[in-house]
C-alpha cells in the first residue's frame, strides 16, 4: 500500500514542475491563432522600430562627431589666416617730422659743403619770402637724398655734442625766415621725450654756444666771454623761453640766442624773437 501512496506523491511533483516553453505551448494552444498572429507582428514591429531608432542614433552620433571636426577646422583656419595675413601686413607709421615747411629749391650735399658756406648762402639768398620760414635740404649723399640725422647734423654743425643729447632728438632740421628784409637762421628739432630732452638740454646749456653758433651765424670772436654763462628763464610771445644774454651797448643784455619749446615735442633754437613768432604762427596753423 505504501509504495503505491509514493508513486502517487511523485506523479503530482512531476505535475508541478514545468517550464516556460510548456506554459508558451499552453498558451498557444488555448489562444485564437490570429490573436497570436497580430502579437507576433507587433513585436516585429517594435523590434524595428527599436533597430531604427538605434540606427538613427548612431547616424546622429556621427553626423554631431563630423559637425565639430568642420566647426574645429573652420576656427583653425580662420585663426592661421589672421596670424599670416597680419605677418604679411606692414604697419603704417607716421614720418617724424617737424612740420611742414615750404623747402628752399636748392639740395644741400653735406659732404660737398660746409655749414659756413651753407649761412653764407642762406643769409644771401633773395628768394625768401618775407615772414614766411623755409627749411633746408641736407642730405648725405646725392644718390638716395637722405636727410641728416641728428647725429650727422650735429656733425655738419661741427658740434662735438653728447650722445644723450643727440638721442633726445629724434629729427634735427636748420632752416632760414626772411625777418624786415634780413635773413635769419634757426633750427628745430623734433624730440622724442618732452622730459628727457628738457633735462638733457639743460645740462647742456654751457656748451650750447659753442655747439650752435655757426649754424645760426652768430660771430664768436665777439661772444667768446659768453661761453659758460648760465641761461634765463624768460616769456617771448608768451612762450617760455631759455635766453643767453650778453653785455651789450644799453643797460639791459642784449639777446644772443634762445631755444624754446613750441609744442611738447618740437624744439627751436633762434636768435631772433621774431623768428620764434613766425614759426610758431605757421606750427599753430597747420594744426588748425
Amino acid at each position: 500500500m505504501e509504495p503505491e501512496k509514493e508513486q502517487k506523491t511523485e506523479d503530482a511533483k512531476k505535475h508541478l514542475i514545468h517550464s516556460y516553453a510548456d506554459d508558451l505551448s499552453k498558451a498557444l494552444d488555448t489562444t485564437d491563432a490570429s490573436v497570436v498572429q497580430e502579437l507576433l507582428s507587433e513585436g516585429r514591429a517594435r523590434e524595428a522600430l527599436l533597430e531604427e531608432e538605434k540606427k538613427s542614433s548612431h547616424q546622429r552620433h556621427w553626423y554631431r562627431a563630423g559637425a565639430l571636426v568642420l566647426i574645429i577646422c573652420t576656427l583653425a583656419s580662420a585663426v592661421y589666416t589672421f596670424f599670416y595675413y597680419k605677418n604679411l601686413t606692414v604697419p603704417v607709421k607716421s614720418t617724424p617730422s617737424v612740420g611742414v615747411f615750404p623747402s628752399i629749391n636748392e639740395v644741400v650735399v653735406a659732404k660737398d659743403t660746409d655749414i659756413r658756406k651753407v649761412v653764407e648762402s642762406l643769409k644771401t639768398n633773395d628768394s625768401l619770402e618775407e615772414g614766411k620760414p623755409y627749411l633746408l635740404t641736407i642730405v648725405s649723399d646725392d644718390k638716395n637724398l637722405t636727410l641728416l640725422t641728428p647725429s650727422e647734423m650735429f656733425s655738419f654743425f661741427e658740434a662735438k655734442v653728447s650722445e644723450p643729447l643727440i638721442n633726445s632728438f629724434e629729427v634735427l632740421r636748420m632752416g632760414g625766415v626772411n625777418i624786415d628784409g634780413e635773413n635769419q637762421t634757426f633750427i628745430i628739432g623734433l624730440t622724442k621725450d618732452t622730459d628727457i630732452s628738457s633735462k638733457e638740454l639743460l645740462i647742456a646749456e654751457p656748451s650750447l654756444l659753442q655747439f650752435l653758433y655757426r649754424p645760426l651765424g652768430i660771430d664768436l670772436s665777439k661772444h667768446s666771454t659768453e661761453i659758460g654763462k648760465e641761461f634765463i628763464g624768460e616769456y617771448l610771445y608768451n612762450l617760455p623761453v631759455r635766453v643767453l644774454r650778453y653785455e651789450g651797448n644799453s643797460e639791459k643784455k642784449s639777446l644772443l640766442f634762445f631755444y624754446a619749446r613750441i609744442l611738447n615735442n618740437i624744439v627751436i633754437f633762434a636768435t631772433s624773437p621774431k623768428t620764434l613768432k613766425t614759426v610758431y604762427e605757421n606750427i599753430l596753423h597747420q594744426n588748425d
